[in-house]
């Protein structure tokens, strides 16, 4: 108990020790560029006013000492007080929740189909390893794997909305709709939208749980347990229920556990393809608009679910290999 203890609390101050080198960064980058910083991070627009100016410029402590900034910085930080984006005049946060809603239908529905699918095939690909649904599947995911993920993106939409027109081909919703509240119709026009980006992304990701699960159970399937559990007379069905899929499960952990951070994340590519506004979509748009107030909150979010990610994934792993205790 005192190993998992000291191994938990290890990881915890790991964690704690990159967040803070996250913030570091996410405040200086900024900083540390030639040139004025003021004029960096509030841009020389015509169509900036100066009340705007000077809220933002009070707003960050620009014009204090470094370390002041800082302390503001962290202080507005803890506190969700990301300032006000420059092009579209509202609360930084505001907006990001507002674009992080429509990346948690779209990622979070696909990643929940890519980890079903992907299992799924790996593990019947391993337990009829050299059959046809083996070759089969291993040649579809790599095949599919190596696709540019925008390129598949832009096929689809060249396919299935003007060639064979069944989806739209971009957007969240019809224009004028809105999300809520929800009814059936919003409901079906949601989902109508979704169909292509989400297969987009499922598609290209299968491959990867498909194949960590494929070999991770192979592996599995030549350990000595696994030959007693056959000697003792259990049916090949249980043998891979209870023995071989509950141990070849450790290396899909941080791979599930990473891909949740990649729901926050957003798909830059797939969400800026089909014009779809979540974060991906927003991250770039403000990269164009050199919307810095915008860019510091997306990174410094999408960073912190990294960093959870990875917490999670290991004090699941603590919680279902022994070994790891030990280290």
């Amino acid at each position: 108990m005192r190993s998992v203890r000291r191994v938990f609390l290890r990881r915890l101050l790991n964690a704690l020790v990159t967040l803070m080198l996250v913030l570091i960064l996410n405040f200086y980058l900024f900083r540390v560029m030639p040139g004025d910083p003021v004029k960096l991070l509030i841009p020389q627009d015509p169509s900036i006013g100066p009340e705007f100016v000077e809220r933002q410029r009070e707003a960050f402590g620009l014009g204090k000492p470094l370390p002041e900034q800082f302390l503001i910085y962290l202080w507005n930080t803890a506190t969700l007080d990301f300032g006000l984006s420059y092009y579209y005049r509202t609360p930084v946060w505001d907006y990001l929740l507002d674009s992080l809603q429509w990346t948690l239908i779209l990622v979070g529905t696909s990643s929940v189909l890519m980890i079903g699918i992907g299992m799924t095939s790996g593990i019947l690909a391993a337990w009829k390893r050299g059959g046809a649904f083996d070759t089969g599947s291993l040649a579809f995911s790599l095949f599919f794997y190596a696709m540019p993920t925008f390129w598949f993106a832009m096929m689809l939409i060249v396919i299935f909305s003007q060639k064979i027109p069944l989806f739209p081909p971009g957007g969240q919703l019809s224009i004028g709709a809105t999300l809520w509240p929800m009814d059936w119709d919003r409901f079906m026009d949601l989902v109508d939208h979704l169909v292509l980006p989400a297969a987009s992304l499922t598609i290209g990701s299968i491959a990867a749980f498909s194949l960590i699960m494929r070999g991770s159970l192979i592996d599995v399937m030549t350990e000595e347990y696994i030959t007693t559990a056959r000697a003792k007379g259990l049916s090949e069905y249980k043998v891979l229920k209870d023995h071989a899929v509950p141990n070849a499960m450790l290396p899909m952990v941080t791979l599930i556990a990473m891909d949740l951070a990649f729901v926050v994340g957003g798909a830059f590519q797939t969400e800026q393809v089909f014009s779809y506004k979540g974060i991906g979509w927003a991250t770039i748009q403000a990269t164009y608009k050199r919307d810095y107030p915008v860019l510091q909150a997306a990174f410094l979010l999408i960073a912190v679910t990294v960093i959870i990610a990875n917490l999670v994934a290991d004090l699941l792993l603590i919680y279902l290999d022994p070994r790891v205790k030990m280290d």
